[in-house]
């Protein structure tokens, strides 16, 4: 009886001994997989010259009632781009730079709106005052129902320095909707390109 029970003790052990030995080696893979990532990572950030951050706000009125079968569009008309004051703030002089879209956020002037309809926001250049030739620079396409006061639009990373390099430029916001919308919103969209 001894005997059958410290073998069984025996068998046990080697079971649990093998059980730390596969999650120790998991443990070492996912390290060694965390420190390429970490490598990789660095190396791109290092590849990047970044010269400064060009910032807009755009406002909008986003009426009650609105449909959630339409899209609905925003056209923000003469915006000053600022490029060449902040090209000669960071004297970029006349060296070939690019613009990428770096990140935007929709929220209200209040603060206190609660975006939950919102499916969809997309944010465009326009060129020769044509809505139909846009350029899209931001998209986030699925808006989680649980966003809270604000939402965060992803940028795509095409250089757009072609469309930004003017005095002014033309915006489109389109948005598309989970539920009609609550109530009149007085609403900004916050958004930066970087130069490179």
């Amino acid at each position: 009886m001894k005997k059958m029970i410290q073998s069984s003790l025996a068998c046990k052990s080697s079971r649990f001994v093998l059980f730390f030995d596969i999650v120790g080696n998991v443990r070492k893979q996912g390290l060694a997989l965390i420190v390429a990532l970490g490598i990789i990572f660095s190396s791109c950030a290092k590849d990047r010259n970044i010269l400064f951050d060009l910032p807009f706000e755009l406002r909008l009125e986003i009426p009650a009632g609105l449909n959630p079968l339409d899209r609905h569009f925003f056209l923000i008309r003469d915006v000053p781009t600022n490029l060449q004051a902040f090209k000669d703030q960071f004297q970029v002089g006349d060296q070939m730079i690019s613009m990428r879209p770096s990140n935007a956020v929709l929220s209200s002037v209040g603060g206190n709106q609660n975006w939950a309809f919102l499916r969809e926001v997309e944010i465009s250049i326009f060129e020769d005052n044509d809505p139909d030739k846009d350029t899209e620079v931001f998209l986030t396409n699925n808006v989680p129902v649980n966003a809270g006061q604000s939402v965060v639009v992803l940028p795509f990373e095409d250089d757009v320095h072609n469309l930004l390099d003017t005095e002014r430029v033309d915006f489109k916001i389109s948005i598309r909707l989970r539920g009609t919308s609550p109530s009149f919103i007085e609403s900004v969209v916050n958004l930066s390109f970087t130069a490179e």
